[in-house]
């Protein structure tokens, strides 16, 4: 899931005033991204198409992957009594490496050491009837928040996004389990355009996604 972006560390996140221009449904996704240049004052208007693309590639692709494949989960509550710390995964459940070229950007330009640019994503037919069962009724939708340092660039933006999957995942089940399960597993299916913002120097990553349950583990003693 990692992608090392040569020559420009960048912050990247959506641009919270295009939300509502922003399109998301079963069959097309339409974002607005945005990359933060400032440590680099050679960076200018002049830098060509294909480099602004490959710099938002990444972010790109992370969150399609979401939206379209969805990502598995697996959570063990903490426990004291027992012992248990909290733990938590989650990991796409498909690669996107076969999806990127089908990716499209579009309009992208440079204002105030910002780039700016369109992301375009059809969805295949396969990812469409996968939306419609994921939006089944029996599987509830569940709102998360993440956090995580903004010097880590890329990275940062990627784990406040699977520590909202995690606060939206924890709070959910403490809700409907009266007792601490040994063991959580699901999938999450992204069904909004993530909210993104900078808070404190910490990304913040909202995510409302589909939740479905796979397996609950209960412990064998009490």
């Amino acid at each position: 899931m990692e992608k090392r972006i040569p020559t420009l560390i960048f912050t990247a996140f959506l641009f919270l005033a295009g939300l509502n221009a922003q399109n998301y449904n079963e069959k097309k996704i339409r974002l607005y991204l945005w990359a933060l240049a400032d440590s680099y004052p050679e960076y200018t208007e002049e830098v060509p198409y294909q480099q602004a693309k490959d710099h938002i590639a990444s972010l790109s692709e992370f969150l399609l992957n979401g939206m379209t494949y969805g990502w598995d989960f697996v959570y063990t509550p903490s426990d004291k009594a027992r012992g248990v710390q909290e733990y938590f995964e989650c990991k796409p459940r498909h690669s996107f490496e076969n999806d990127r070229k089908n990716i499209e950007f579009d309009s992208v330009h440079v204002r105030e050491d910002k780039i700016f640019c369109w992301v375009n994503f059809v969805r295949t037919k396969q990812m469409e009837l996968y939306y419609k069962q994921m939006s089944n009724i029996k599987n509830p939708r569940v709102i998360g928040q993440g956090k995580d340092r903004v010097s880590r660039g890329f990275l940062g933006v990627q784990e406040a996004a699977l520590n909202a999957v995690k606060d939206g995942v924890r709070e959910y089940y403490r809700k409907i389990i009266k007792n601490k399960p040994k063991e959580i597993s699901g999938t999450i299916l992204i069904r909004k355009v993530p909210a993104v913002y900078i808070d404190s120097g910490h990304y913040v990553v909202e995510l409302d996604f589909f939740l479905q349950t796979s397996k609950i583990k209960e412990y064998s003693q009490f």
